[in-house]
């Protein structure tokens, strides 16, 4: 699996910085709009980008065909993808506390926090299973139209219940723990279909 990271770190080179461009640019808009519901966003567009840009790649190259024929299970080609995605979800869930200081410095609100995290897992679940399933270009429309729902959403929930959540700690733990159970399944759903290649 090690091999496999390496291999997309490095088709990515290229787009890192676009991704630092990307960072500064959302945290930017958060702290200047007073909404740090531009940094959960980001926690959406950078798995979701990283995960289909090299999933392009390895479909250009017939790589995963490659990949299998050498031995590798599907579950690992699965498996490196899921923590590829998910560290790129990083970034934007550890600037989510700069962001939120900077633009709430006198206020302790972690409802929004847990929704980033939550909306980075679930970046992962969705956008992988779908990208080997429908083929990046196809998977395209339907994840931008995922993306737009989730953005909604979360927007919404934070509107909603941000002054409500910090009075149920439990709450806060839920969604981030509900989208990263979801991953499993996903990784499962993902090595069928890599299988079926």
């Amino acid at each position: 699996m090690k091999g496999l990271f390496l291999k997309d770190m490095y088709t990515l080179k290229r787009y890192v910085l676009w991704y630092a461009v990307y960072c500064a640019a959302f945290v930017l808009m958060a702290v200047l709009m007073k909404n740090t519901a531009f940094v959960t966003g980001l926690a959406l567009l950078l798995p979701l980008s990283a995960a289909s840009a090299t999933i392009l790649c390895d479909r250009k190259d017939n790589w995963t065909e490659y990949a299998l024929a050498c031995g590798l299970s599907p579950l690992a080609v699965a498996a490196e993808k899921f923590l590829l995605a998910l560290c790129f979800a990083a970034p934007p869930v550890i600037l989510w506390f700069p962001a939120y200081f900077l633009t709430f410095p006198a206020e302790v609100d972690l409802a929004g926090f847990s929704v980033t995290l939550a909306v980075a897992f679930l970046a992962a679940a969705l956008t992988i299973p779908l990208s080997y399933k429908l083929g990046v270009e196809r998977g395209r429309l339907v994840l931008g139209i995922i993306a737009l729902v989730l953005l909604i959403l979360c927007v919404a929930l934070m509107t909603a219940f941000g002054n409500y959540l910090p009075s149920h700690p439990a709450l806060l733990v839920i969604p981030p723990l509900f989208c990263a159970a979801a991953c499993v399944p996903a990784m499962f759903i993902t090595r069928n279909i890599i299988r079926s290649v």
